[in-house]
């Protein structure tokens, strides 16, 4: 039975398509370890770019979710993070500019090293560029072949 099979790793999402519901139900069943394998990978990743957690690992170690779902003819393996900056942990980012201005044309009052006090109304920031903490592509990436793998394996006999 001839079908497709594609890795996208730039959303960490593999498509299987053009196969019975059995494939796809066992390509499911293949799947969830290799999901689960590639989560605990991920947050693993996570916790190695901190130099400390704590107790409490906040928000973005708390995003770490994954799941296998079968619905409307496809096996969806997936993991991701619900934290709204996860993204810019994957991938890095700029801060380009920060302006702060006072209110009402009020100036700010900053103190200047001995100097006495400095007054202004505006403050400029030039670009800082964040280097990228991926977790989640890495781990997909280590994982590719397994999927691969999964899917021939979901196929044979057919």
């Amino acid at each position: 039975m001839p079908f497709d099979f594609e890795v996208h790793s730039q959303s960490a999402f593999a498509a299987l398509d053009g196969v019975s519901e059995k494939v796809i139900d066992r390509f499911a069943e293949e799947l969830r370890p290799i999901e689960q394998a590639m989560l605990d990978d991920a947050r693993a990743r996570a916790v190695a770019h901190f130099h400390s957690v704590g107790a409490k690992p906040g928000l973005y170690l708390a995003g770490f979710k994954g799941g296998v779902t079968v619905k409307h003819g496809s096996a969806i393996g997936f993991v991701g993070n619900s934290n709204q900056l996860a993204h810019l942990f994957e991938r890095g980012f700029t801060i380009s500019d920060l302006m702060i201005y006072a209110r009402n044309a009020e100036v700010m009052k900053f103190a200047a090293g001995g100097v006495g006090d400095l007054y202004r109304k505006a403050i400029h920031r030039h670009a800082t560029h964040v280097k990228p903490y991926p977790a989640i592509l890495p781990a997909f990436e280590a994982r590719k072949g397994e999927i691969e793998a999964a899917a021939e394996r979901a196929v044979e006999g057919l």
